[in-house]
């Protein structure tokens, strides 16, 4: 049986903290009363002194905590003087108050209120303290360009988020620094050639799956919970692009509605709830969001992330290495010499997996990096794909006018789109980075500064950074600013990058729309995503029409739902509550500078952005001469 973590922790970390310097007072101040006492000839200790020594040794650690925050106090504000800086803001709540505050905007809340709502106070950048974890929180471009380009030495992803991430990517890409993260950088990078990233056939073979599920079920009078069917398909394409092999979650089915007056339960076989690649899927998928779940608690997560007791994320992580990664890599690890040898086999249908082996034998370097580009070429697109659709489905004129450009460049008919028909379609891409500038992927992220430094922009004061700080980013939040985007930042509306908008905003100040990061991290799958996610666009509106939001399937489960009872799935907060719609209706003054209310879903944070509880849309199949057709 193995030790609790928690308990490690507990026993390697704190508690040596909390109890040696105590216990020193404690014996040095024995020794010294001992000392005294033999002095006088008195020979023992009074009560009272006993009593005093153990108060004053109690003290020890408040008074040492109190002179230890004075003296960093002191030195960052002489540090910062120096450099002619300012100290960032800080948000004067507790610790606990800081946690509770985001945890509850993470469980019940909308995409960083919290964040939101402390800027109104201190503006677009400032600082928080979790549990003496020291976080700086901005929104600023131009420190955001510090941070990952212009200063990029500076920062790192640093031993504190290794430590929260370890679990789930090991030493891959997105967890690693220094030689380390080169190493898997050069590994990487040449895979995501434009040859590669522009080969269609992996995702024509799987949307065309997916799509002829989806129309399955909508021609049985069913709605297809989207986010569901469309991580089939980013899963199923991902692991062929990566393994060679897809692990074939479209063979589990497509799952039915909840059991309701409308649609009564299923007795059909079609979907496998105990398919080995739902399994797989959902290990994955607990694995990302209890990782997320440790970054809320800081440093100290294996005390209050609900890991006391066991590492929940490498119980995951093993699931979904057992059921699929280990039995191909084993067989390709066999194979390996082999491919090495042969040197005009190079880059000839060479999977990612391939290209791995070739470049190095250690199991675990591959494991990790395997499991890092899993995350990255299935869960991005996926995100970026399920909040497309969404829109979609509250904007039928974008749906209209999405269709008019597939029309006029493939003609009407199922015609297979190419690499250079997508490059000229301009308003899909434009439809594609409105969706990404407003429902970003990965929301927030971090680096740590690796030493003292400062940062700057146009709009304040140079901004003093003290070595270890953890500097968190929010592009989901810049990406709504209206100094940055206009009045309309908030308005969902492609054409801004098309029209004028683009070179008054835009253009000048690129670092305001950061999907896919920047500088040397930038994302080497990007081109990828962009490719998959407008092919698959484009086969689905070539296939479907009229999408709607299914509401009353959506809100089934919903814990706010006096009628829900678990029965029809786990409970979740899924509908978002009235009071934020009617607080937007009437302009009060929480709700300026965000779209809190307006959206009907709720989100939910872990690795990347998702829906919460699925999305569920009903939508009509297109077939050629259907009405929807010949109204376009």
């Amino acid at each position: 049986m193995r030790t609790p973590i928690g308990l490690v922790y507990l026993f390697r970390t704190i508690l040596p903290k909390l109890l040696l310097p105590p216990f020193l007072v404690y014996v040095l101040l024995n020794l010294t009363n001992n000392t005294s006492a033999g002095a006088t000839s008195s020979g023992h200790l009074s009560t009272f002194s006993t009593w005093l020594i153990l108060f004053l040794s109690l003290l020890t650690h408040p008074i040492y905590l109190f002179l230890s925050v004075l003296y960093t106090n002191v030195r960052n504000k002489r540090d910062a003087a120096k450099r002619n800086a300012v100290l960032i803001p800080q948000v004067e709540l507790g610790s606990f108050e800081i946690v509770r505050k985001i945890v509850e905007s993470f469980t019940k809340g909308y995409p960083g209120d919290v964040y939101h709502e402390w800027s109104k106070t201190y503006g677009n950048y400032f600082g928080i303290n979790i549990l003496g974890e020291s976080r700086m929180m901005t929104f600023e471009p131009d420190h955001i360009k510090a941070i990952l380009a212009t200063q990029f030495d500076s920062f790192v992803k640093g031993p504190i988020l290794y430590d929260q991430f370890g679990s789930l990517l090991g030493s891959g890409v997105f967890n690693s620094d220094g030689e380390m993260w080169k190493f898997h950088r050069t590994m990487t990078r040449p895979f995501f050639s434009k040859e590669r990233v522009s080969d269609y056939d992996i995702f024509d073979l799987h949307a065309e799956g997916i799509i002829k599920a989806m129309k399955k079920r909508v021609g049985a009078g069913y709605p297809v919970e989207f986010q569901d069917a469309v991580s089939r398909f980013t899963l199923d394409s991902a692991t062929e692009f990566l393994f060679g092999k897809d692990v074939n979650s479209l063979g589990a089915g497509l799952p039915y509605p909840p059991p309701s007056s409308t649609f009564p339960p299923q007795t059909e076989t079609d979907f496998i709830p105990s398919h080995p690649s739902n399994l797989f899927a959902q290990s994955f998928l607990e694995a990302q969001e209890l990782t997320g779940f440790r970054t809320r608690y800081g440093i100290h997560w294996r005390l209050f992330s609900g890991e006391f007791w066991a590492d929940e994320v490498g119980k995951r992580r093993k699931v979904v290495e057992s059921g699929f990664v280990e039995p191909v890599l084993g067989e390709l690890m066999r194979e390996g010499k082999e491919k090495k040898e042969d040197q005009e086999e190079e880059g000839k249908e060479e999977t990612f997996l391939n290209h791995l082996v070739r470049c190095t034998e250690d199991k675990q370097i591959i494991r990790d990096e395997l499991l890092n580009m899993l995350v990255a070429s299935r869960d991005t697109t996926a995100s970026l794909l399920t909040f497309a659709v969404y829109v979609l489905s509250q904007r039928p004129d974008i749906e209209k006018r999405l269709r008019e450009e597939i029309y006029e460049a493939l003609g009407r008919s199922d015609k297979r789109p190419t690499y250079e028909i997508i490059k000229e379609m301009k308003y899909l891409r434009a439809f594609l980075n409105e969706t990404l500038r407003l429902y970003p992927p990965v929301p927030f992220d971090a680096r740590a500064s690796t030493t003292a430094t400062v940062i700057y922009s146009k709009s304040g004061p140079p901004v003093y950074i003290p070595e270890g700080m953890k500097c968190l980013y929010s592009v989901f939040l810049m990406h709504r600013r209206k100094d940055l985007w206009g009045p309309d930042a908030l308005e969902f509306d492609p054409d801004r990058f098309l029209d004028d908008r683009l070179h008054k905003y835009l253009t000048p100040n690129p670092y305001i729309f950061l999907p896919f990061n920047a500088g040397p991290r930038i994302c080497l799958g990007q081109q990828f995503a962009y490719n998959e996610a407008s092919y698959f666009l484009i086969k689905f509106l070539q296939s479907f029409g009229e999408i709607r939001f299914a509401d009353d399937i959506q809100y089934l489960n919903d814990a706010s739902n006096k009628n829900g009872n678990g029965d029809n799935g786990p409970l979740m907060y899924v509908k978002p509550p009235e009071e934020w719609a009617q607080a937007q209706e009437e302009g009060r003054k929480e709700m300026e500078g965000t779209t809190k209310g307006r959206d009907k879903v709720m989100f939910t944070m872990h690795l990347t952005m998702a829906v919460r509880g699925g999305l569920w849309v009903r939508m009509k199949s297109l077939d050629k001469g259907s009405d929807l057709e010949e109204d376009v």
